[in-house]
């Protein structure tokens, strides 16, 4: 048991410089192990605190008793507490985003909040060892670049992470010890979050090649960090070279960008910030080489391909229904329910079901987007080598108007995929050059 775990905080704490004797902090307190080992922490060390729960109805009646143990804790430790409850699954279908990436967007703005009424310094957000290497993980299955190998760090502007120096065993233990009740989250069993599944299987299966494998990856953050950190000098010379920003958009030239020996990495780095994904990276770059008009789009901003730049700028047509798809993280709160499988094997036989769409993963632009139809719509249909219009398709097929509304769209960027529960475009067929296939089952319909 770990006992010590008091003076290895204080000393996190100084070496990181997180925090001064005396500063109030706005704590992030879910009735977890992790965030009430931190108040009690934070509380033995005297440091001013002021308490924060978000309620994001996700477990219905366990998140109110969440909430309800919280208030407890402000009892017992004599701090002010803040609540606020939010309907994280209605904004997470609004914005067309996952129920995890929800929860963050909404939780950190309030946080903000309360550090300025509250007349505090920072957020305490109780991240430990383990959070980061399964950040890390995340983040190279993602494919974010050297940025993302580093992990979660101890601070990022007025958020801090006092507990990194620890891990998950030594925060129980610590409960333990100190004879402290805390909170279970049941949805941190459930393995359709990639988090947990990178928690509960992949984890345990590389401990199982290297025992060591948690502590060994941890080393290789600092590293990861340290390179990190070199990188981002030599990048902010090149791309201040590379881009010009306007009110609203912001311009790549091409030419200086093709000119660059290490020219992904570049792109990538200015493009990341408005929601690209790091395998968009070398369609675009082939795209600046000879299909000028071609157009990429993230979950917030549009990329096109003009003459001489590459320019970025917000997506201000508001499409009802719009959602975003990543066969790498899938959201279980998009209106149709959907299962993923990679498939490398070159002899892999599409079955024959409408609900299932077999497609060369590799010219797929992710995110996908899941739609209703629109007026204006074609796609090539399997087995067809010209375009056809998706209402003379429903008209060919018999489908009357009610189904022919209610049906979803799968896109790549502007071209459709997938019609869903009828046919699969020409361009995404698995041919012999198809070197990974992405198989997609549709479990239900529409909402």
């Amino acid at each position: 048991m770990k006992t010590d775990l008091l003076d290895r905080f204080k000393g996190f704490v100084e070496t990181e410089r997180l925090f001064q004797p005396g500063e109030r902090l706005v704590v992030a307190l879910s009735g977890g192990a992790d965030s009430l080992a931190m108040v009690d922490l934070l509380t033995r060390i005297d440091q001013p605190v002021v308490l924060a729960h978000c309620n994001f109805r996700l477990r219905g009646e366990e998140s109110d008793q969440d909430e309800e143990f919280v208030r407890k804790i402000s009892v017992v430790y004599d701090v002010p507490l803040y609540v606020r409850t939010f309907d994280t699954v209605e904004y997470a279908q609004e914005k067309g985003i996952s129920v995890e990436m929800a929860a963050r967007e909404l939780r950190y703005p309030w946080f903000e909040e309360i550090r300025v009424e509250s007349s505090s310094s920072l957020v305490a957000v109780a991240h430990h060892s383990d959070d980061s290497l399964e950040t890390m993980m995340i983040n190279l299955i993602r494919g974010t670049g050297l940025r993302g190998l580093t992990g979660i760090q101890p601070r990022q502007e007025l958020v801090v992470r006092p507990m990194l120096f620890t891990n998950r065993k030594e925060i129980i233990d610590y409960m333990a010890f100190r004879g402290l009740e805390y909170r279970n989250d049941s949805s941190n069993q459930d393995t359709r979050y990639i988090r947990n599944r990178i928690r509960h299987v992949l984890l345990p299966e590389m401990e199982k090649i290297n025992p060591s494998f948690s502590q060994t990856v941890r080393e290789e953050q600092l590293l990861f960090t340290q390179a990190q950190k070199i990188v981002e000098g030599w990048m902010g010379v090149k791309i201040a070279s590379l881009v010009k920003r306007g009110e609203e958009e912001l311009r790549i030239d091409i030419g200086a960008l093709n000119g660059e020996e290490f020219r992904e990495i570049l792109l990538f780095e200015i493009i990341k910030p408005f929601g690209f994904h790091g395998r968009q990276v070398p369609k675009i770059l082939a795209a600046t080489e000879n299909i000028p008009g071609k157009l990429f789009r993230s979950r917030t901003h549009t990329l096109v391909i003009d003459r001489e730049d590459i320019i970025v700028s917000p997506q201000y047509l508001a499409v009802a229904e719009r959602y975003y798809v990543d066969p790498e993280s899938p959201d279980p709160e998009l209106p149709v329910s959907f299962s993923f499988k990679i498939i490398n094997d070159v002899t892999h036989y599409p079955p024959r079901d409408p609900n299932i769409a077999c497609l060369d993963y590799e010219k797929l632009d992710l995110p996908l987007v899941l739609r209703r139809w629109e007026k204006g719509d074609y796609f090539f249909p399997l087995g067809m080598n010209h375009a056809k219009k998706v209402s003379d398709f429903f008209i060919d097929q018999k489908i009357n108007r009610i189904e022919k509304d209610r049906t979803w769209i799968l896109a790549s960027g502007e071209q459709i995929v997938w019609i869903l529960g009828h046919r699969i475009d020409n361009r995404f067929r698995i041919t012999g050059e198809t070197r990974y296939i992405l198989e997609i089952k549709m479990m239900a319909g529409g909402r």
